[in-house]
């Protein structure tokens, strides 16, 4: 298994004795293809953050013609969620559409 992280996350799977190597997003494809040669690696784990517009498309190709399991990190924080109000949510369910109402 190995981590793909950017530059400020150095150090952080490598504190836990996990494999990880910084790479740019500019980088990542050949990262990727030249970690997918490698017969040890079935994993690889790729930070969100890393990739570009064209790179999640990219590691789906690259995906396809390899036997192990490539998967995207989410970036911190994002999996963050903020919970609506329940009468918010009701009225957004009853017209279709969110409501902003200030009393």
């Amino acid at each position: 298994m190995v981590f793909l992280v950017p530059e400020d996350v150095h150090l952080g799977f490598n504190l836990a004795g996990i494999r990880e190597l910084v790479c740019s997003p500019a980088e990542l494809a050949r990262t990727v293809r030249e970690l997918m040669g490698e017969e040890q690696i079935s994993v690889i784990v790729v930070d969100e953050r890393l990739l570009g517009q064209t790179g999640a498309e990219e590691l789906h190709v690259l995906e396809k013609n390899w036997s192990g399991l490539l998967i995207v990190l989410p970036a911190p924080g994002a999996g963050e969620v903020v919970h609506e109000d329940y009468a918010m949510q009701l009225i957004k369910k009853a017209i279709g559409y969110h409501v902003r109402l200030e009393i």
